[in-house]
This record gives C-alpha cells, sequence and structure tokens, in this order.
C-alpha cells in the first residue's frame, strides 16, 4: 500500500489580491469623477432594476452610495437637540425648491400665447427670484449668507460657520444655530 501522488488543482490562482468593497468604491468614484474630499464616504449597494430603466428588468446593479450625506441631512438625522423639527425641515425643503426653481433656464414670456392652467413660462422662475429676494431682505445678512452657503451650495458647516465664530468646533456649532433659526424665521414668516 503506497501513498499515492497528490492530485493537481485545476483552479487558476489569481496574481493579484482581491479589492475591498472600499478600495472599488473608490476607484469607481474616481472614475465618474468624485471630488476627493467625498471618496471616504462612498460605499457600494446592489439595486434591482424593477422597472427595466437602467437596462435590463429584474438584474442587480452595483451602485454609489454617498453614505456622508449633506451637512443639513446629517442634522435632520442626528437631531437630538431638537433644532430641526418639521417646521425647520419644510423651510429648508421650500428654499432649496426655490432655489432649483430660480436657476432653471430663463424663457421670454409670450403674453400673446393663450394661457393654460395660469401658468406662462418664465413666471415660476421670476416668482421664485422674488420670494427669495424676499426672505433674504428680511434675514440679517451674515446669518443668511450661511443658511445660503449650507443648504444651497453644501458649504461644510466649519467653514461656513467659521464667519461667525472663532475656533473650530464653536464654527460648526455656529453654522447648525444659524440655519436653524434662519430656518424657523422661514417657517415662521411662510405658516409651514
Amino acid at each position: 500500500m503506497g501513498r499515492g501522488t497528490a492530485k493537481q488543482s485545476t483552479r487558476i490562482r489569481r496574481n493579484r489580491p482581491m479589492k475591498t468593497d472600499a478600495q472599488k468604491a473608490a476607484e469607481l468614484a474616481r472614475a465618474i469623477g468624485v471630488p476627493e474630499a467625498q471618496i471616504p464616504n462612498m460605499s457600494i449597494g446592489k439595486v434591482v432594476d424593477l422597472s427595466g430603466e437602467l437596462g435590463e428588468k429584474m438584474k442587480t446593479y452595483d451602485v454609489l452610495i454617498n453614505r456622508g450625506g449633506t451637512a443639513v441631512e446629517r442634522w435632520f438625522a442626528n437631531d437630538r437637540a431638537g433644532l430641526f423639527e418639521e417646521p425647520q425641515q419644510r423651510a429648508i425643503r421650500y428654499t432649496q425648491s426655490l432655489w432649483i426653481r430660480a436657476a432653471s433656464q430663463l424663457r421670454a414670456v409670450d403674453h400673446t400665447r393663450d394661457v393654460v392652467d395660469e401658468q406662462v413660462e418664465g413666471m415660476s422662475q421670476q416668482e421664485a427670484l422674488d420670494e427669495l429676494q424676499r426672505l433674504k431682505d428680511r434675514t440679517p445678512r451674515p446669518y443668511w449668507d450661511v443658511y445660503e452657503n449650507v443648504c444651497r451650495f453644501d458649504e461644510e458647516a466649519g467653514t461656513a460657520g467659521s464667519r461667525l465664530a472663532s475656533n473650530s468646533r464653536s464654527a460648526v456649532d455656529a453654522a447648525k444655530t444659524t440655519v436653524a433659526f434662519t430656518a424657523s424665521l422661514i417657517a415662521m414668516w411662510r405658516r409651514l
């Protein structure tokens, strides 16, 4: 009874190590042009295309998910102090929708055209610009600047609040409090 020779493996061995999920997410994020500062917040998730709008119905796709979010989204999710209750959240969403409407393509208004549903092209944008100007005029300028920079331009809270505070921790708190205060004013004025 002798020993037999060991059977040779037919598996193909990889010479390169497997990538972690974080490495895959970073590689994909760089490929599509995500700013370097946001890459650590990225992860890969799976989504099933039920409608077929991504290509093939019922196929699973890898998607890139930004787990960091904006400062406002983080404040909404972790609001232990109660600064961002429903009225404040509505006010922020309201002004964000105004900024979206205001940024739309400006169209010439044709007054000779028939008006259907009392909606004239170009008026939505002008109404949004007027409403934003009214809100801006009623809010102290430094507060509006911080509010707009954080809620509209997604500026980091520490950077936006640094105009109101002397150190970095106070700057984040100043931005958070200023955004909450401004949102409260807008919610009160617009009865949101």
